[in-house]
């Protein structure tokens, strides 16, 4: 295991500096948005007086709007090139941000909020495929998990700040108040961009036909191993997301924790990706991509069934470790299979197609925890178990992935 630790940090050492500049940026990016994004619902919820079931509704309005630009502002890549679509989509959605902040301020109308929250996410939907993208555009395949790894630091590197100092402000100041400290760190996020090198010419390609977002899914689920692939990746992102959208208001509303409490619990999810990515994308190479899911996909099933569990800040914390285990091991892995059963000509809309997938179980989740949350939210047991059968559900499907990949190789 020392062996493979130590090649991994000559891996890590040998990678294009665009993947590092990218995982710069992802840090940047996502320590603003998490400052306010992350009490969204706490917000809505226990101050407007929405219920869970509302709020999901709202969030899957705006995962859906989402989905749909990531497969578009992917397959737009593939022909315009990686960095105006990126600089593009964060410096909108920074003014985006700030007109939220105004809004909450104003105690606007809910379905106000609500429209510009839909913009807001539509935007975050041209920037992470095409990011992706131009990762697999730069490095070898043999350098592909090391460098998704990065990006998943870079990500978490910003919610090991942001939910944490976010919560701070709160209790200083107004929540709408926080979100003109969150739109700059979007300007700073798209500066570094312009810093970036498009690649080549010969690495990004018109990619032939001109192809719909549309006729990009039907293409990619013709494969039957594709088509459970990305079954698979959609409850990820389902599961992902019961963390940040479930879990934030069942910590406050029946745990009865502080806003300063959940963004400790959101700490320390991303201080652990940036401790145990290294060591992960160690087991990733041993275990190989295809395994990898399979053991992820069992830790997400333990920490949902720890949630239940839980009776205050130390259990949840268990949980998040439990579960930020999970992630270090599942999302590398997933984007390394992506690019492995890609075309190279045709990344943008490879991880286009990954996001839009993604994008509807991150749309989908707030909808089914919130009505989880309002059906049995007094019984945190009940309530997780029952959620628990999504992972499930994921372990069963990279199960078989893993199973029909083995095959063909060994074929």
């Amino acid at each position: 295991m020392i062996a493979r630790l130590q090649q991994a940090l000559r891996d890590y050492s040998a990678l294009d500096w665009r993947v590092w500049m990218l995982a710069a940026i992802r840090a940047v990016n996502t320590g603003g948005l998490s400052l306010v994004l992350v009490f969204m619902g706490i917000y809505l919820v226990t101050e407007r007086g929405l219920s869970m079931t509302a709020y999901g509704l709202i969030a899957l309005a705006a995962h859906t709007g989402q989905s749909w630009t990531q497969g578009f502002a992917g397959l737009l890549s593939d022909r315009v090139g990686r960095r105006p679509v990126m600089i593009a989509a964060l410096v909108i959605r920074s003014g985006v941000i700030a007109i939220l902040g105004a809004l909450i301020l104003a105690d606007a109308p809910i379905w106000i909020l609500a429209v510009i929250i839909v913009v807001s996410s539509s935007l975050r939907g041209a920037f992470e495929p095409v990011a992706y993208a131009l990762v697999a555009d730069v490095v070898k395949p043999s350098e592909r998990v090391v460098a998704f790894g990065l990006q998943r630091m870079g990500t978490n590197a910003g919610w090991a700040i942001g939910p944490a100092l976010g919560g701070a402000l709160i209790a200083q100041t107004s929540y709408g108040a926080v979100f003109f400290f969150a739109a700059p760190a979007l300007l700073v996020s798209a500066l570094l961009c312009l810093l970036l090198a498009e690649p080549e010419r010969g690495e990004t390609v018109d990619a032939g036909p001109r192809t719909s977002v549309v006729g990009a899914l039907r293409a990619a689920f013709a494969d039957r191993d594709a088509a459970v692939f990305l079954f698979g990746a959609f409850l990820f992102a389902f599961c992902h997301v019961q963390l940040f959208a479930t879990l934030s208001v069942y910590a406050k509303a029946t745990l009865e924790m502080s806003h300063a409490e959940v963004g400790q619990g959101y700490m320390v999810n991303g201080v652990l990706v940036l401790l145990l990515q290294l060591p992960a994308v160690a087991l990733i190479t041993h275990l190989t991509n295809r395994v990898a899911l399979v053991v992820g996909s069992v830790l997400y099933i333990a920490s949902f069934l720890a949630f239940g569990h839980a009776a205050a800040l130390f259990g949840i914390i268990v949980a998040v470790t439990i579960l930020t285990i999970g992630e270090v091991i599942l999302a590398p892995a997933q984007q390394a299979v992506v690019a492995e059963l890609s075309d190279p000509d045709k990344y943008g809309r490879a991880f286009g197609v990954m996001g839009t997938v993604q994008t509807l179980g991150v749309a989908i989740s707030p909808l089914v925890g919130g009505i989880a949350f309002d059906l049995l939210g007094e019984n945190g047991v009940a309530m997780w178990s029952t959620l628990a059968l999504a992972p499930a559900l994921m372990l069963a499907a990279f199960a078989w992935f893993a199973r029909r990949m083995r095959s063909k190789l060994l074929s």
